[in-house]
């Protein structure tokens, strides 16, 4: 179906012009400004897979199926475009400890920033980290590395706002925390029930955080190595909404 729409140009456009509005061929033809028999074939080729139907009014509509699939093409084609916008950050990184289904999902955030560290600032991303943290509430992190700095001002954020931390990672991590955790925040704040955490075996290599007023992605140059000098950042309020979708997710499925 895929291929049926992509090597069309005419079909492609006849398709999302219908997605937004039945028209008649006449309408078509106006806007296309193509031959009648151009658009009549490619009518009648999108007709016969299901994907429009022919009112009765003789206007072209599309159908549910075709509905779908049209949406699925445009979160398609916006999936390109935006990988292609960051297309060094994910080049640069090892995905392959992520599983398809969420990389797939992590398509979220293909229209976020990339924040690099240069010469002046060689620690922008950690910086631009830690500050919207302080501002942040309600925390949740998907946790494969370990840093004091971080937990530190999670701790005071939490503490600050009255807010929570859910937690996603691995024993060895963990015990950092509370080895490293001299003044016991992190086991008052369970206590408390201001954290909630999830231990797993086998986490992929993604630090990923969302919260109530941001969400940030790092990843890994490979296995083993950490890559702080770049960071994937968004606050926009419907990329929140996904992001919090796509932590449950997870957490759902590594935690099952």
């Amino acid at each position: 179906m895929l291929k049926f729409l992509m090597v069309s140009e005419i079909r492609l456009k006849l398709l999302f012009n219908l997605y937004e509005s039945s028209k008649s061929i006449k309408e078509l033809e106006s806007e296309f400004q193509k031959k009648s028999g151009n658009i009549s074939r490619g009518l009648n080729e999108l007709k016969s897979c299901g994907l429009i139907t022919r009112q009765s009014n003789k206007q072209y509509a599309i159908t549910s199926t075709g509905y779908l699939v049209t949406q699925n093409l445009k979160d398609l084609m916006k999936t390109f475009e935006n990988i292609d916008n960051n297309r060094a950050f994910w080049e640069n990184h090892s995905l392959k400890s992520i599983p398809n289904k969420h990389l797939k999902e992590l398509s979220f955030l293909n229209d976020s920033s990339v924040i690099k560290s240069n010469i002046t600032e060689f620690a922008k991303p950690i910086n631009i980290y830690l500050k919207n943290i302080k501002l942040s509430k309600d925390i949740r992190i998907i946790l494969p590395v370990y840093s004091k700095i971080f937990m530190d001002t999670i701790y005071d954020s939490i503490i600050l706002y009255d807010g929570h931390l859910d937690l996603i990672t691995t024993e060895n991590i963990l015990d950092l925390i509370i080895k490293s955790d001299s003044d016991r925040y992190f086991r008052s704040l369970v206590r408390d029930k201001k954290v909630d955490y999830y231990i797993v075996d086998d986490i992929a290599n993604i630090f990923f955080t969302t919260t109530n007023t941001f969400t940030s992605l790092f990843l890994f140059f490979d296995d083993v190595v950490f890559d702080s000098s770049e960071m994937l950042f968004n606050d926009d309020e419907l990329v929140l909404k996904e992001a919090e979708r796509f932590y449950e997710s997870y957490k759902e499925h590594i935690t099952d």
